[in-house]
């Protein structure tokens, strides 16, 4: 990995545009902050005006943020990234170069910061992508890196009784009953030599939702199974709940949500033992009937609409706890009913993987400290260790070993080493998601041109309601409500859904636009007060593929189609009105050239106002806001042949025979909701077709032999 050593003239420039974003506000910034905030119902319980105070004068640079974005830009960035990243900063401290950016005759940094704040306010309503894309860039490093930390000033300054809740929350509610599960055994260091003189029956690369379920089927069929995870093996013990910033650093692709290359869409995904299942909000959801038909009828998938389909669903959800018993709506999912109601929008409870034991840990996103969410490491890594599985974390696997057509392992370094080591198996499966999947395949010589293309991404658009009452986002279970009115928007089935998304601090900086550093910091101290809501949309025909850099780091290309640009438009409107009807005073949307909306103190929250339908128009007449997704799939979907698909109905690559896939890169298309349970059921299928595969090889050798 290479690193980051900022010149002094750069220094110098990345402090000024972090001290634009989290500025020290003046003596009138900092008193119309602080009445407005204790104007707020209950904000007087919550602060002092001496902490206020603080708050409005920390800057990002007192907290050393630059020293901090110094570290991470290798973690998240490519050198060519960098590269850009760099020559943006270096322009704007020459003079020809920042009259072109800024207007101003004289170096970024010597700008009065009122200035430098029209300057970025410029980029973030530009008709030019590429200045919209430095706004993006620049606020992104500079808030969440300022806000992430708890041990800051800037932290200390927003810091009220219950604000961390999740863990401690749920601790101090009567029903708090955790599970302890006992810790699964890694492969230490001096067990790796031995592994090399071992062929395995099967070798599963990823520990997910479907590396999971194969491992346990595999292994209780009697076969000898190794499971390989490039992330490290979290126990509950070793989780930290309360403490954003380590969770996303340790537990998650490139440290939580990253903008591809191209600044079109932001992903987030998990990289830990257990994948996904490990850090995500325990919505369990089957696919809907049209879905169904669809990979049945169109991808020639007969299974998706056969009983054998619903058996491996209800099988999987069995394992995993799927249940609505003892779900208690938190804050924000309240709110997100309370509007839909009043709308007359259908809203349903969305069943939780907890075996129907209450759940009021508003963290899960960090990893379940209860053990409560019965995670692939909680229930199927159990059961495949119980059968002899054995696993290896911390693992990155290079390619895989094919000989004469056939996989016979994988080549990989184990535990961050530069040493490759080559581990065979009778059979490999590849499981890593639908990122890493793709680009294993393709590092490995399969030349089926579908491998990392036709990928969907359940693109998101976010709003933010801000209440008068407190709605304790990191309070209770995360994700217990959906709307799905509109499911089939204008009648094609690729509509969207809408769900709440509580996240903590560091990401709601993000989240709300930036409007000026005063409006920006009041509204931080509205988060007691917020609700965050998705519309999760089942993507039609936008244009997106996996692609592998020549640094070896993976980027998503992402061209919105017509309809997907509309449909997250429409998500954003649909979102607002329930938010309104819900009672809200704020509405805060990610759209470059749309400013919030807020009524006045006088005014009554109603969508039938005549200003908020007249906002409602603006939102609606312009492009749409940089989507974020959360469930990446499809891109090695399987298929009827190797024209349309990367693998064969069985989940078995059409390029090299022994070689399987078993993840949501397998689906034929986007699904539309929460992904996880499907991702099982069908892990399920293809571990039947590896039994099979296997047990047919043993009985024509036995056969052979006689």
């Amino acid at each position: 990995m290479f690193t980051v050593s900022f010149s002094d003239s750069q220094r110098q420039t990345l402090t000024a545009i972090v001290d634009t974003f989290v500025a020290s506000l003046d003596a009138e910034e900092e008193d119309k902050m602080i009445d407005n905030t204790f104007r707020v119902p209950g904000s007087s319980a919550c602060f002092t005006r001496a902490q206020l105070a603080q708050f409005a004068k920390t800057s990002g640079s007192s907290i050393d943020v630059v020293d901090k974005i110094e570290k991470k830009l290798p973690l998240i960035l490519t050198p060519k990234q960098l590269f850009d990243l760099l020559l943006v900063i270096n322009l704007l401290d020459y003079r020809p170069a920042s009259i072109l950016m800024t207007g101003h005759w004289k170096p970024f940094k010597d700008i009065p910061r009122p200035e430098r704040e029209l300057v970025v306010s410029k980029w973030r309503k530009s008709s030019f992508a590429a200045f919209r894309q430095i706004y993006n860039s620049l606020m992104g490093l500079s808030l969440t890196e300022a806000y992430f930390s708890h041990d800051t000033a800037l932290y200390q300054g927003l810091h009220y009784d219950g604000i961390q809740g999740g863990h401690k929350h749920f601790e101090q509610q009567p029903d708090y009953q955790p599970i302890q599960h006992g810790r699964l055994k890694m492969i230490a260091d001096s067990e790796v030599a031995a592994l090399s003189s071992v062929t395995f029956d099967v070798i599963i690369v990823g520990s997910g939702a479907g590396g999971g379920v194969v491992a346990a089927q595999l292994a209780q069929a009697g076969f000898s199974v190794l499971v390989v995870e490039k992330g490290k093996y979290y126990h509950q013990e070793d989780m930290v709940p309360d403490d954003d910033q380590y969770a996303f650093a340790a537990m998650y692709e490139d440290g939580g949500i990253t903008p591809n290359a191209t600044g079109t869409v932001n992903v987030l995904s998990g990289s830990t033992f257990g994948g996904g299942t490990t850090i995500n909000y325990l919505a369990c959801l089957e696919p809907s009937d049209d879905v169904r038909r669809q990979w049945a009828e169109k991808s020639g998938l007969p299974y998706f609409n056969s009983p054998q389909f619903q058996d491996d669903l209800n099988k999987a959800a069995d394992r995993i706890g799927v249940s609505t018993d003892n779900i208690e709506h938190n804050g924000p999912n309240q709110k997100l009913i309370d509007g839909c109601r009043k709308l007359g929008h259908t809203v349903k409870t969305v069943p939780q993987n907890t075996s129907g034991k209450s759940h009021h840990c508003g963290k899960c996103y960090t990893g379940c400290a209860a053990g409560i969410k019965n995670s692939t490491t909680n229930t199927w890594l159990k059961d495949a260790a119980s059968h002899g599985a054995q696993f290896l974390d911390c693992t990155r696997v290079n390619g895989i070993l094919i000989r004469k057509g056939k996989a016979v392992g994988v080549s990989c370094n184990v535990h961050h080493s530069q040493h490759i080591h080559k581990l065979f198996a009778k059979r490999v499966v590849v499981a890593g998601g639908a990122l890493h999947t793709p680009s294993l395949l393709k590092r490995s010589g399969l030349p089926n041109p579908n491998i990392g293309q036709h990928l969907r991404l359940h693109l998101a658009s976010i709003c933010v309601g801000i209440y008068d009452q407190a709605t304790h986002p990191p309070q209770g279970a995360l994700l217990t409500t959906v709307c799905d009115a509109f499911e089939n928007w204008e009648g094609t089935h690729h509509g969207f859904k809408i769900e709440c998304f509580t996240q903590g601090l560091g990401m709601f900086s993000g989240m709300i636009p930036w409007l000026g550093a005063a409006k920006h910091k009041e509204t931080m101290l509205r988060y007691r007060n917020a609700v965050i809501t998705f519309a999760m949309m089942r993507d039609k025909d936008s244009k997106c593929s996996v692609q592998y850099d020549p640094y070896g780091k993976l980027d998503v290309s992402c061209v919105l189609s017509k309809h997907d640009t509309a449909n997250l438009v429409q998500g954003i409107v649909e979102m607002a009105k329930i938010h309104v009807a819900a009672g809200a005073r704020q509405i805060h949307v990610a759209q470059h050239a749309i400013d919030s909306f807020e009524f006045n103190a006088n005014e009554e929250s109603s969508v039938d106002h005549p200003r908020f339908l007249e906002w409602i128009k603006s939102v609606q007449g312009q492009a749409a806001p940089v989507p974020s997704s959360g469930h990446q799939m499809a891109s090695c979907r399987m298929g009827a042949s190797p024209k349309t698909s990367a693998t064969k109905f069985t989940g078995e690559t059409w390029d090299v025979e022994h070689l399987y896939v078993a993840d949501s890169s397998l689906f034929p298309t986007a699904l539309g909701v929460n992904p996880m349970l499907t991702i099982e059921a069908i892990a399920l299928h293809v571990s039947r077709s590896i039994v099979d595969s296997l047990s047919t090889t043993t009985t024509t050798k036995m056969m052979a032999k006689i």
